[in-house]
């Protein structure tokens, strides 16, 4: 058993051989029955992840992504003398940087932006959305997108093409979208 967080709540992994797992399956199920225990599908913790502002790597990253532009410099073990990649960390966190995964929110009467939509910056593309759903914790569209270093600013507008070539204007907003304390974690 692992206590693990990838949707931002308190929650467990339990590992089992294959064989045992649907009536491992069955007993938790009517066990929890009388607390409420309820299982979820892979959309809805795309959405939980969402909400709490944790990456995908391969989606909300791809092959040119370093640490400073998504924000997890803390995960560099900088006290070892050398790992893969040092080299070309030092040398991307010496430069200017030009791109910045943020949150976003729309307000839900705007039409949904979909993976791979562009954020402009006049008429140049500065970036695009990586992930963004509605959320009715929220009741509000939100998602992650790279933007330009200088729409990186919470409380920016970006501005997003959508379907049709309609454009929709972003608040950058601080991450995570919900539970910031992570009290959710703890319960």
């Amino acid at each position: 058993i692992l206590r693990v967080g990838f949707v931002g709540e308190l929650g467990y992994e339990i590992h089992v051989p294959a064989r045992y797992a649907e009536a491992l399956w069955d007993l938790l199920l009517e066990t929890g029955e009388p607390f409420g225990i309820r299982p979820f599908g892979v959309e809805t913790q795309r959405l939980l992840r969402l909400e709490k502002g944790h990456v995908i790597i391969s989606q909300d990253t791809d092959g040119m992504t370093h640490p400073g532009e998504i924000d997890m410099q803390w995960a560099i073990a900088r006290k070892k003398p050398f790992f893969i990649g040092k080299r070309s960390v030092e040398i991307l966190e010496a430069q200017p940087l030009k791109r910045k995964l943020v949150g976003f929110k729309l307000d839900k009467r705007q039409p949904l932006p979909l993976e791979g939509h562009l954020v402009l910056e006049g008429a140049d593309i500065s970036g695009n959305v990586t992930s963004c759903e509605y959320s009715s914790t929220l009741d509000a569209i939100i998602g992650l997108a790279y933007v330009g270093a200088k729409q990186a600013a919470p409380g920016s507008q970006v501005p997003i093409r959508v379907e049709g070539g309609q454009v929709v204007s972003a608040t950058v907003v601080e991450l995570p979208f919900y539970d910031p304390e992570n009290k959710r974690q703890e319960l």
